[in-house]
């Protein structure tokens, strides 16, 4: 776990201790549920949003912001993560020795046979925008991106429009007479 995700849970388990109301089961339950969406969403952001760099195999490639709201009686009664500063240039380019997000690792290593072929990934395929596939990280572990999406509401047919790789069409090459080639 990172260090940031473990001060956060730190952060989050004692204000849900001492916000939440000694004689209140309830409210202890509704934080606990609000601290687990929230920890569950920390894997799908990072496999969206981190990136292994020179200087990082798990760097963060954004900022998260968690706001924790609370009732007039300081129970924790639901969050908001907002996210900032997504640097979207990594994924047309990144440095010699980088990789691009742990996403586009995760499914080209993760993906079974049958969603390889419904997500348009053929295997052994090279794609200019996954450098470095041979290096092997903790980071991609495409089953657990899956499961804490699934438990923040994302569903399997969801996720498999998100995980399909959209074709683009392909130009035509023209002869001297302007007639396609092929």
């Amino acid at each position: 776990m990172l260090q940031q995700t473990w001060t956060s849970r730190c952060l989050m388990k004692f204000y849900a201790v001492v916000a939440a109301s000694p004689t209140s089961w309830e409210s202890h339950k509704i934080a606990e549920r609000i601290e687990q969406r929230i920890l569950n969403s920390n894997p799908v952001m990072e496999a969206f949003g981190n990136a292994c760099t020179l200087r990082n195999n798990n760097s963060s490639r954004f900022g998260k912001f968690i706001q924790l709201q609370l009732n007039r009686a300081q129970q924790m009664t639901g969050a908001a993560v907002q996210t900032y500063l997504l640097e979207k240039t990594r994924v047309a380019c990144q440095a010699s020795s980088e990789r691009n997000f742990h996403i586009f690792y995760q499914v080209c290593k993760g993906a079974s046979e049958d969603e390889r072929l419904q997500w348009h990934l053929p295997k052994g395929a090279a794609f200019s925008w996954l450098p470095n596939p041979e290096r092997n990280l903790e980071e991609d572990c495409f089953e657990v991106t899956r499961e804490a999406m699934l438990h923040l509401g994302i569903d399997t047919p969801t996720q498999n429009n998100i995980f399909k790789v959209r074709k683009k069409a392909m130009p035509h090459t023209f002869g001297r007479d302007n007639r396609p080639l092929s």
